[in-house]
């Protein structure tokens, strides 16, 4: 099955790529805050890709094994677990340039 939520995925992939230090510094430990700034994580109902997906793994570019498992587990606990703005950032840009391994060619 085709991901429904590819434009929402290919946007969040340049709105990691384009954080800046000072938006993290109000964000780190901050889990709504998180989401406000990106549209991801942690909230389904606001969540841009889940609601991309009609709120459904199997329709997203995730897919079944979601955005928190597996071999998406490292990058999305490391922005989780960011506990300085410096290390946010980095952490985004990290996930940014996971997802786009995940990109259909």
């Amino acid at each position: 099955m085709k991901a429904k939520n590819l434009k929402e995925f290919k946007a969040l992939i340049e709105r990691y790529e384009t954080i800046t230090l000072e938006e993290t510094r109000k964000c780190v430990n901050d889990h709504f805050e998180l989401n406000r700034l990106t549209g991801y994580g942690g909230y389904p109902k606001r969540c841009t890709l889940c609601v991309g997906a009609e709120n459904s793994c199997d329709n997203c570019v995730y897919g079944k094994e979601s955005c928190m498992d597996g071999k998406n587990e490292k990058t999305y606990f490391r922005i989780d677990n960011a506990d300085t703005p410096t290390k946010l950032k980095n952490a985004y840009r990290a996930r940014a340039k996971h997802m786009r391994t995940l990109l259909p060619c």
